[in-house]
């Protein structure tokens, strides 16, 4: 069973030859659907003891939904990174992910009216390791999001943007080795920087990378499609790493077919066209509110039928995430023009200074340590606060009674 939520994954408008690439923007919100249904049941689960919904929509949406945006995401850098400058690409970055983090982190704590238990070291997005508090319940895989973004940064500044097929397929085997040979890392969430580039989840960043240079080669055929199914439908069988082996493989082929057999924009425009194209673009604003919302409607347990309550765990982060999402295109939109125009000394200053701090702070946490938090681990922990999950590789941790007044930590989560 999948270890935790990307996700859904903080990425930029969807392009792909100059013009929007719909099926790629399709396939990130219906992984978006899939996080959601999968997180909507699997609380259920744990904090009413109904599993009814749970038996469908099972730990492989949770996986092929954090797989998917994660391959998305090594796509969209491999078309991105050859053709931009280093500063400028990493500034994007930060401007693409933090600001509607905080604005969603802040909303929620003054929501809750508890702005005190913020965890700081949380916030930063810097792997952190065990013993932090991740408010809304999802930041592990923008961890891996911001690592993934530094380390791109630096193989552009070492001269190496054009050579990410090598850099991939070299990750691919060293991650493929740490499966192999450390397969109990493979199920923490939030591992130090020391640690986090073995992990297996890892995989679906390295084969979007591969996607643009495959697809020249033609691999990406109708055909495909069948064992992209096939992997989705035995992608919650195995160990917990090569689970997340198969969904990577499973969401790199489904990416490499969408980009490979484009729709355009005027082949399909109804009403449902267009909620799938809203909701690509609200994806990671639905990503980071979700949580926060199915667990609140749990535990408040108004007296509705267990249905019930799960369908207003899929509507209400579903109607919440619309102005989130509009905030977040509306400001990512303002702050990357003001990125463009702003004077190169600028870029460079704030990049190079959030490389620092970020490697500084990710390099302390991993030889030195800090103390955890005080909330990390407690059973009296809210709605929102998800301390970090045992590492179980097979099943979702801990379930409540329905008499249960408290939350146990959380199932994993992906």
């Amino acid at each position: 069973m999948p270890k935790h939520s990307e996700a859904i994954t903080a990425n930029p408008p969807l392009q792909n030859g100059g013009s929007r690439n719909r099926n790629l923007q399709w396939l990130r919100a219906i992984a978006a659907l899939f996080v959601l249904l999968y997180h909507a049941s699997v609380y259920l689960k744990q904090i009413t003891g109904d599993d009814t919904f749970f038996h469908v929509f099972d730990g492989r949406f949770g996986l092929l939904g954090v797989a998917v945006f994660f391959a998305i995401s090594g796509y969209l850098m491999a078309e991105i990174l050859p053709k931009a400058d280093p500063w400028r690409f990493l500034l994007h970055r930060i401007l693409r992910i933090y600001p509607i983090f905080l604005i969603v982190l802040a909303s929620v704590l003054l929501a809750r009216r508890r702005p005190g238990e913020v965890d700081l070291w949380a916030a930063t997005l810097v792997p952190a390791g065990e013993g932090r508090v991740y408010y809304l319940g999802v930041e592990w895989t923008l961890l891996f999001e911001t690592c993934f973004y530094v380390f791109l940064f630096l193989c552009s500044l070492a001269g190496l943007k054009n050579r990410l097929s090598w850099i991939a397929s070299i990750w691919l085997l060293i991650i493929g080795a740490a499966t192999l040979f450390y397969p109990q890392i493979q199920a923490e969430l939030t591992p130090t920087i020391d640690w986090l580039p073995l992990m297996a989840v890892n995989s679906a960043f390295a084969f979007g990378l591969l996607v643009p240079a495959l697809r020249e080669r033609g691999l990406f055929q109708p055909a495909t499609a069948m064992l992209a199914a096939g992997l989705i439908l035995v992608c919650d069988v195995f160990p917990f790493g090569i689970n997340r082996w198969v969904a990577s493989v499973g969401a790199f082929l489904l990416v490499g077919l969408v980009i490979s057999y484009n729709s355009t924009e005027a082949e399909v425009n109804g009403r449902l066209a267009r909620l799938a194209d809203r909701y690509g673009d609200w994806s990671y604003a639905l990503y980071l509110c979700h949580v926060p919302l199915m667990v609140a409607i749990y535990l408040k347990s108004p007296p509705l039928p267990n249905g019930v309550l799960w369908m207003l765990a899929i509507l209400v982060p579903l109607t919440v995430a619309a102005p989130f999402g509009m905030l977040d295109l509306f400001l990512y939109k303002r702050l990357k023009l003001w990125a463009d125009q702003t004077s190169r000394i600028v870029r460079v200053s704030l990049s190079g200074l959030y490389t620092l701090i970020f490697l500084l702070l990710a390099g302390w946490v991993a030889w030195i340590g800090v103390s955890p938090h005080p909330q990390a681990h407690s059973r009296s922990s809210t709605a929102i606060t998800v301390p970090i999950p045992t590492a179980d590789e097979t099943s979702p941790t801990g379930q409540l009674p329905p008499s249960s007044q408290t939350l146990a930590p959380p199932p994993p989560l992906p």
